[in-house]
């Protein structure tokens, strides 16, 4: 699952992360949350700085912006087996949002090179780039479906449709008006036959039907308008979580029946990054340095795990939520019930 949306922003509010880290622990005290209920069993030494993180093909994916490399992350060592190292033509530019984003499925692994306009298709048996391929301006985020993998183009915005097959574009959705682009990472992520693209400047979520690459809906996602969805989003078959991160420090729960905002969950001091998996919602709240679980039915926060460092990415896959924290690591945690 996965983007992450204004880390600079973010790092800087480290500065004041002893008193942020006390706020939400009082709140987390009057909350009556007893306890987190998960623990970190792995930590994996990666590059300091921002990157990438996806689950797919077999293995955990950690993209490393600083050294431009790719690492394929063993879940049964918990350990670096593999390591890609990307070429690009034009560098990314010092300490930036992000640089672009990965994905895993149809049989690769995918990333988007923002400063290129290209995607590059990693083969994740022999770890070799087996194909550029163009796309929009700025691409970042992105994901795949059965049969397809989509891309976020910040500069337009757009939406461009990968077939893995040919690894051509097939399709390029506009998502809306030039001045909807670019001072926030546009995300995208994929579920019940639809890609669901987070468009801060629209205050939106926009959603895609895959079956005829129409947008369907615009949704406003929070249901207070100073609101921005700045963070990514979670799919299950009844619910859309998006996380508002700095623009608004909730998560908005979206009913894909009505497209509408049906809930908040409050009480995350910046919900970063959401994912979905046994039984609950998992939440990187970076300023608070902690990983929130939230029950799904009622909206509220039922854990908290103060991790440290500055996490940022979550994936949750291979029997595990994986949570990259740009301080240098991917942590693994394990889920109690």
């Amino acid at each position: 699952m996965q983007p992450h949306h204004r880390v600079i922003r973010a790092i800087a509010a480290l500065a004041c992360a002893v008193a942020v880290i006390g706020t939400a622990s009082a709140s987390a005290s009057s909350r009556k949350v007893i306890g987190p209920r998960a623990k970190v069993i792995a930590k994996i030494a990666i590059p300091e700085g921002t990157g990438g993180l996806a689950i797919g093909e077999g293995a955990v994916w950690a993209l490393s912006w600083s050294k431009w490399t790719l690492m394929r992350i063993d879940p049964h060592a918990n350990a670096i087996t593999s390591r890609v190292k990307l070429k690009p033509v034009n560098p990314c530019p010092p300490a930036p949002d992000t640089c672009g984003s990965v994905t895993a499925g149809n049989g690769a692994v995918w990333v988007s090179m923002r400063t290129d306009n290209v995607v590059a298709r990693v083969d994740p048996e022999s770890s070799k780039v087996t194909a550029m391929i163009g796309v929009g301006n700025d691409p970042q985020g992105v994901a795949t479906s059965p049969g397809a993998v989509w891309v976020a183009n910040n500069g337009a915005p757009s939406v461009s449709r990968i077939d893995p097959a040919t690894n051509k574009v097939v399709a390029t959705i506009p998502l809306g008006p030039a001045s909807a682009c670019c001072s926030d990472h546009i995300g995208l992520t994929t579920g019940i036959g639809s890609v669901w693209v987070n468009i801060p400047n629209l205050h939106s979520v926009v959603r895609i039907d895959e079956a005829t690459n129409a947008v369907t809906a615009t949704i406003t996602s929070s249901l207070d308008e100073s609101d921005e969805p700045c963070g990514s989003a979670a799919v299950s078959q009844d619910a859309v979580w998006v996380a508002g991160a700095h623009c608004g420090s909730v998560i908005t729960r979206i009913d894909p029946r009505t497209n509408k905002p049906s809930g908040k969950v409050k009480g995350a001091v910046s919900p970063i990054n959401v994912g979905l998996g046994f039984g609950s919602l998992w939440v990187t709240d970076l300023d608070a340095r902690s990983v929130l679980r939230v029950d799904t039915r009622t909206r509220r926060i039922i854990g908290i795990l103060p991790v440290g460092g500055i996490p940022v990415l979550l994936s949750v896959g291979l029997g595990s939520i994986w949570v990259r924290d740009d301080a240098g690591s991917v942590l693994r945690i394990a889920p109690r019930h």
